[in-house]
């Protein structure tokens, strides 16, 4: 069992380039690429300029030049406590199977109290025991503050940065974009925000007047918020120009 993270977990700031052990004689640092876990999904590094890049895992192929996706779903949805708890444990009991230790760390608990105060909390998840019978124990980021009964409800929700993907798909979250290509497996450095290269779905080298917020697509690549308008939004052309602009380079905005 963890109780608490087992990986390296605090925020990289750019003296402190991610660590490099693919056995080059160069560090390739965010651009590194490989099959063995480092980090926490979700750890988070930071360039001198402010460009943020978060530690995640490819379930399927991720492209550099594209957008990779959240394919995790939810795993346990409004369900009653198993048992019951103690105020201030930093631990809870939930009914989900077939979990490897750990392999949770990183996602998020959420409690639904029906004692009379009608309170949720949401912790984060530093780790998790291997599945007894139907039940994982979690390890909670803090104190519950209220004692827990098998009248209370809990969520699951696993880390967004566990699985990713560029498949298609129009029902999820894109996290941002690979600094390196990924195959399934692999692991690698994800920018969530600052200037990136991200292939267009359409010519948005072009921006008309007033018109520089770009959305993602369902094909994991960029459109205009004109043509996709409730798309989620990932950013907005950062160079100046109107006609056959370079790139052109968008401001990624998808996590600080």
């Amino acid at each position: 069992m963890s109780k608490h993270f087992t990986k390296s977990f605090n925020p990289l700031k750019w003296q402190a380039e991610p660590q490099d052990l693919t056995g080059n004689d160069i560090s390739f640092g965010i651009r590194a690429v490989e099959t063995t876990q480092r980090y926490i999904y979700g750890t988070r590094h930071i360039t001198w300029d402010g460009r943020v890049f978060k530690y995640s895992n490819a379930v399927a192929a991720c492209y550099s030049y594209h957008g990779a996706n959240a394919a995790e779903a939810g795993v346990v949805s409004y369900t009653a406590n198993p048992l019951a708890g103690f105020a201030g444990d930093r631990h809870a009991t939930i009914t989900v199977a077939s979990r490897s230790e750990d392999d949770l760390a990183g996602g998020y608990f959420v409690m639904f109290d029906n004692s009379g105060t009608d309170t949720t909390f949401c912790f984060g998840i530093t780790g998790n025991d291997a599945t007894s019978g139907t039940t994982t124990k979690v390890y909670l980021d803090g104190a519950i503050p209220v004692a827990s009964t098998v009248s209370d409800y809990h969520e699951l929700y696993e880390n967004p940065y566990r699985e990713l993907t560029e498949a298609t798909d129009s029902y999820c979250a894109w996290m941002g974009v690979p600094a390196m290509t990924a195959a399934a497996t692999y692991k690698f450095w994800c920018q969530t925000w600052g200037p990136a290269y991200i292939s267009g779905g359409e010519t948005i080298d072009t921006p008309a007047a007033d018109s520089r917020t770009v959305v993602w697509g369902s094909n994991a690549s960029l459109f205009k918020i004109a043509t996709k308008v409730s798309g989620q939004i990932a950013g907005y052309i950062l160079n100046n120009g109107s006609t056959t602009i370079p790139g052109p380079l968008i401001m990624l905005m998808c996590s600080t």
